[in-house]
């Protein structure tokens, strides 16, 4: 008897930590990426969050961060601080698709990333994108 409660009761902590994880996760699409920009020329996207890679999320606050990937170097000593801006998305008029105008301040090398905002279950996650080189301001 006592074996059978434990088992029992094993099940059950299993059943409900299956559901509280179920549906955790978002992909994100991008409608274009920021190469042949130069700096200083807006970036107007297209965020897709779908759950599962399926169904797209209303109600939520996706951000576009973007970061320099490393600070300007003279004589082997790094001077600057790296440069971080993070964007708000704002609903686009379709389920799922949220647009954000993003602008990079300087020319350089440049790494991007997305947080989809989806926090049910837990789940929310920052996506991570390779790195870019944004051209010097257009004369």
């Amino acid at each position: 008897m006592r074996r059978s409660l434990l088992v029992l009761a094993a099940g059950s902590a299993l059943a409900l930590a299956g559901t509280a994880w179920a549906g955790g996760w978002a992909t994100v699409q991008l409608s274009s990426t920021p190469r042949g920009l130069s700096a200083g020329e807006p970036w107007v996207v297209n965020i897709t969050v779908l759950q599962h890679g399926r169904t797209p999320l209303d109600g939520l606050k996706p951000t576009l961060t973007i970061r320099k990937s490393s600070p300007r170097i003279t004589s082997g000593v790094a001077k600057g601080r790296p440069t971080t801006r993070t964007f708000a998305a704002r609903p686009a008029g379709r389920p799922g698709v949220y647009r954000v105008r993003v602008v990079f301040p300087s020319a350089g090398m440049w790494r991007y990333e997305v947080y989809d905002g989806f926090l049910q279950y837990g789940g929310a996650r920052t996506h991570r994108y390779a790195p870019v080189k944004i051209a010097r301001i257009a004369a």
